[in-house]
């Protein structure tokens, strides 16, 4: 649905409602425990109308809740050996909620609300595990039952996340596995984080899918505002990294976008002429704690996808 047809759809019922500023007044004179217990009893209105007949109806119609068609086994088998290779690599996993504050992705990285699935009791479904692990470590930071002011926190999760987009490749379903691994830190000078944990993120891909899998990567650095000098950083962070990893196809894109979702640097990674990672620097535990020093890269790759283009074919 484009935004002209949801818009329409809104006043449409807004006119019905008798008032056309109903959602500012809901939004701006109640609270969050009020709306969500207006929300509860909406719902329950809806579904005490609703017969078993209906359910099935919306089940037939309702593309977020039909079931992949990839085996749950192997699935699970890759996820366990994802986990099992990022502990080895310094990453600790963390077993995400599938549920995430309303906003979670919205308000700290600018993504569209209509493209997560919103919820009541003030939740959406988890549609990005990056965003649920730069929360926790926040929160971890601010009560002080995580540090990163010594050594930097490096995190790995994998869940199944839900996303509104429409997919245009029909194995595409409207939720997939996602393996996501975080680094979180600070400003120590002379980008010492930023390089240090570019590095720890490439080495464990290279770890995976070449070491692992047999397959050759390529990786794109593409530069993005944020950082005061930005051709000076992804220049620096690019020489570091053909110095680690000399036997690495390394190619910098210099074309500017208005991509503000990362900082300074995004990276992907190619394996056969496919694109199954992408990474980059956030400023999303500065906006959280309010702290300019604090740093943070996240990287992913799509379990689902690593399925359906074959790199999975030789182990599984």
């Amino acid at each position: 649905m484009s935004a002209t047809e949801q818009q329409s759809i809104i006043k449409n019922v807004l006119e019905k409602a008798g008032n056309k500023n109903l959602i500012n007044e809901l939004t701006t004179r109640l609270s969050q425990s009020e709306i969500t217990t207006f929300l509860l009893a909406l719902s329950k209105e809806i579904t005490n109308k609703n017969t078993p007949n209906d359910i099935l109806s919306k089940y037939e119609s309702n593309r977020f809740v039909k079931p992949s068609e990839l085996s749950p086994i192997k699935m699970k088998q890759v996820e366990i050996s994802m986990l099992e290779l990022a502990e080895a690599s310094g990453f600790s996993s963390v077993l995400l909620s599938p549920a995430s504050p309303l906003g979670s992705c919205s308000v700290i990285a600018k993504v569209d609300q209509n493209n997560v699935i919103s919820a009541t009791r003030g939740l959406e479904l988890i549609a990005d595990s990056t965003n649920m692990l730069a929360i926790y470590l926040a929160n971890g930071i601010q009560n002080k039952t995580i540090d990163n002011t010594k050594s930097s926190v490096h995190l790995s999760a994998t869940c199944r996340v839900t996303r509104g987009q429409m997919f245009k490749i029909n194995e595409f379903v409207s939720h997939f596995s996602l393996f996501t691994i975080v680094s979180s830190g600070k400003d120590t000078g002379s980008y010492g984080f930023e390089k240090d944990a570019i590095a720890k993120h490439i080495q464990f891909y290279l770890n995976y899918f070449e070491e692992k899998l047999g397959h050759k990567l390529k990786v794109t650095l593409n530069v993005r505002t944020g950082y005061t000098d930005k051709t000076g950083f992804i220049d620096r962070i690019h020489c570091h990294l053909r110095e680690r990893y000399p036997d690495t196809e390394f190619t910098v894109n210099r074309e500017e976008t208005d991509n503000s979702y990362y900082q300074g640097i995004n990276f992907k990674i190619m394996v056969k002429g496919i694109e199954l990672v992408d990474g980059g620097f956030v400023d999303w535990t500065q906006k959280l704690l309010g702290n300019k020093k604090e740093r943070l890269l996240i990287s992913g790759t799509g379990i689902d996808l690593q399925f359906i283009t074959g790199m999975l074919d030789k182990i599984i």
